[in-house]
């Protein structure tokens, strides 16, 4: 049986209960939850972690009932599998929300939530990002995700940030850097031995929580 992408109502379906009452406060939203596996899914690890939705829900949902529970993973499940197929393809990828950062620090664009779901997928799996001998390419392609997801503080993003102009151009990027990954990550790295699985440019500066409440001031 061939796979059937998810239509316009399970979209709505999964992004309406994703901001529930029936979810925790700290329950990724659909726009988070897509950036995070985006990044699972190219992760090049042979089997994603066991608790990946785990993590997306923070804590058990209050299903109304097995059907309720069998429906919602159900999606989660096909979205991770809409994007996988994006990535084969090999297309442009669409990211769910405008290339645009919110104007002001008090604020979280849905883009800002999106790249921090996606670092959220990399910090999961970081040690399959950065095990191979393209751990310089994998780092300076996360830029522009590090420059979106407000996570960092890190000299290179703050000098890009403080020039707007400079600033779009980075973030415009992320559609076709997405991809650029994917091949990247997908290409029969080459494995190195007792490679630590934390070192990168970014990484002493990465906040375990995307929740907004957790911003850097």
């Amino acid at each position: 049986m061939s796979h059937q992408p998810l239509d316009d109502f399970e979209l709505e379906t999964l992004e309406d209960f994703l901001e529930s009452e029936q979810v925790h406060e700290e329950c990724q939203n659909f726009i988070m939850a897509h950036g995070f596996l985006t990044a699972l899914s190219i992760c090049p690890a042979d089997n994603l972690p066991a608790n990946w939705k785990d993590i997306i829900f923070e804590q058990e949902p209050n299903f109304q009932d097995k059907k309720q529970a069998t429906k919602i993973t159900g999606l989660l499940d096909r979205l991770l599998l809409d994007i996988q197929k994006e990535l084969e393809s090999e297309d442009e990828f669409l990211v769910p929300c405008e290339l645009v950062l919110a104007e002001s620090q008090d604020e979280l664009s849905e883009l800002q939530e999106w790249a921090s779901g996606f670092m959220e997928g990399v910090f999961l799996t970081e040690r399959y990002w950065f095990e191979t001998d393209k751990e310089d390419v994998i780092a300076e392609l996360l830029l522009p995700f590090m420059v979106a997801s407000d996570l960092f503080e890190d000299e290179e993003v703050s000098q890009i940030k403080s020039n707007q102009k400079l600033t779009q151009s980075c973030i415009e990027q992320i559609p076709e850097v997405v991809t650029d990954l994917y091949l990247t990550l997908r290409t029969e790295p080459e494995k190195k031995q007792h490679k630590p699985a934390s070192k990168h440019k970014g990484n002493k500066n990465k906040k375990k929580s995307t929740n907004s409440k957790a911003k850097k001031k």
